[in-house]
């Protein structure tokens, strides 16, 4: 793989709420995501804070294609158990109105392609766990396919896990203790030192620190 270098393209985000038709309270749901969105703008690195834009769909413009990635990481285990869909992509970003956040440009139709694959992958029974996409024209052809490859490993990962495993991931994002996590669950504290192990959520925090990293 050629090595990894800087690069000065944003990253636009793209995200909606996968069968959000089907919640029996809308503005709950609304209210989620607006309050999730406000946490993450406020945690991690973004250049255009995530907003919604449309219904139950939303976009943002980041540093990184990890900040990127983080960002989607932690919306998705925040909102959990609404589970949501991400595009992004690598190239340039117009402001079209600065007053009302409406932006354009190369970045975000990557962004729209990626999130369209995504769903179109997950149509397919093999692959209905996919929920997160990365396109770009501008990074190597290899890194891009290896960043979908873990994408895809990791949502495998994610999605496999049991509501308790979810809720574990969560904690461990929002940097709560394993005895604050085992005392919200009801568990001992080596329970949930078992489903760390067990399920995965190790190797995905893993999975989540690397894709973070990336330029």
């Amino acid at each position: 793989m050629p090595e990894m270098k800087s690069r000065s393209e944003p990253v636009a985000l793209i995200g909606d709420i996968v069968d959000s038709r089907t919640a029996t309270d809308r503005q709950s749901l609304h209210d989620s995501l607006t309050e999730t969105l406000d946490r993450v703008n406020t945690d991690h690195p973004v250049l255009d804070p995530a907003v919604i834009t449309l219904g139950d769909e939303f976009q943002g413009v980041y540093p990184t294609l990890g900040a990127a990635l983080t960002a989607s990481f932690h919306i998705r285990a925040l909102l959990h158990p609404h589970d949501v869909r991400f595009g992004a992509g690598r190239g340039d970003v117009q402001t079209l109105d600065p007053k009302r956040g409406i932006y354009d440009g190369s970045a975000f139709w990557a962004a729209r392609d990626a999130i369209v694959r995504a769903e179109s992958l997950a149509a397919k029974p093999a692959f209905q766990l996919v929920r997160t996409a990365f396109h770009s024209d501008l990074d190597p052809a290899e890194l891009v396919a290896a960043v979908g490859a873990a994408l895809l490993s990791l949502d495998q990962v994610v999605g496999s896990m049991s509501e308790v495993s979810r809720r574990i991931l969560r904690g461990r994002l929002a940097g709560e203790t394993q005895k604050e996590i085992a005392a919200a669950e009801g568990i001992t504290p080596s329970a949930v030192s078992q489903r760390v192990i067990r399920d995965g959520i190790e190797v995905a925090m893993e999975t989540m620190r690397r894709l973070g990293e990336l330029p």
